[in-house]
């Protein structure tokens, strides 16, 4: 009985979200990540985002937009004490994917503004610190993904992210900015925040 009830509820879950108009976005663009660590100096690293999200209209001026990116970042960080350059060197990659409440202003039939705000599930995929002192070839890598290594980095995390864009005909542009609900330091009691301002171009389908 009880796998009856879940197929059949499964079941107008689709045949809900068939009915509802959808559009398909395929996104790009420019991220800046801004890492502030405590009342340590914030570090800023310049990155990229790719991805597609799917609106469903739930009403003429209100839908919700599920979509999967992956973003990246990267950027050194000098530092020169007593004439010796010293590097610290931030890559990090991830998967978003976010689940943003949107209110549309339509213009035309294909042409609107929106904003749009809600959560977004972070997955890290890597996240490499490279160390090197002045022109040394000699450079310290370690992976902040990795159990019991310094800084380490928790993998997993949920953001909020909002914006405001616009969609005319197949062309969709946009503002946004996310940061992260939860500590990205793994068990410390350190706290590390990272905000993002995303700047991306598309295509509506």
């Amino acid at each position: 009985m009880k796998k009856t009830i879940k197929f059949a509820i499964f079941a107008a879950l689709l045949a809900m979200t068939g009915s509802l108009s959808a559009q398909t976005m395929i996104n790009g663009g420019f991220k800046i990540t801004v890492l502030q660590t405590d009342n340590q100096d914030a570090k800023a690293y310049g990155g990229f985002y790719a991805g597609a999200t799917q609106n469903v209209v739930l009403s003429r001026h209100v839908g919700v937009a599920p979509g999967i990116y992956f973003s990246r970042f990267t950027g050194d960080n000098e530092s020169t004490t007593a004439g010796i350059t010293t590097h610290n060197k931030m890559t990090e990659s991830e998967i978003a994917v976010p689940v943003p409440i949107n209110v549309m202003m339509h213009i035309t039939d294909v042409s609107m503004f929106y904003i749009y705000a809600g959560p977004e599930f972070n997955i890290g995929l890597s996240s490499k610190a490279e160390g090197w002192l002045g022109d040394s070839e000699n450079h310290l890598t370690i992976d902040l993904y990795e159990e019991g290594v310094p800084g380490e980095l928790g993998r997993y995390n949920i953001s909020w992210i909002g914006g405001i864009g616009a969609k005319f005909d197949f062309l969709n542009v946009n503002l946004g900015v996310s940061g992260n609900f939860f500590n990205r330091l793994y068990d410390s009691d350190i706290n590390q925040k990272a905000i993002n301002i995303l700047l991306g171009i598309g295509l509506a389908f």
